[in-house]
């Protein structure tokens, strides 16, 4: 899990979702123990993750 706060925005930047305003787009990326993105959801700045629908995704990864 990252919070991308501090250098600011330098995470974001690099994966494509940092927005305009200078903070990040609420997203998250799921990535497997090799280091490829497995999943991407992207979300509105005050909706919140489904934490169910994440933990499928995780699920089958194993």
């Amino acid at each position: 899990m990252l919070s991308d706060f501090w250098p600011h925005g330098q995470v974001a930047l690099k994966y494509g979702v940092l927005r305009e305003e200078g903070f990040p787009q609420r997203s998250v990326f799921i990535i497997d123990k090799e280091g490829v993105i497995r999943d991407i959801k992207m979300y509105e700045l005050r909706q919140q993750p489904d934490n169910e629908e994440l933990l499928g995704v995780l699920r089958k990864l194993k």
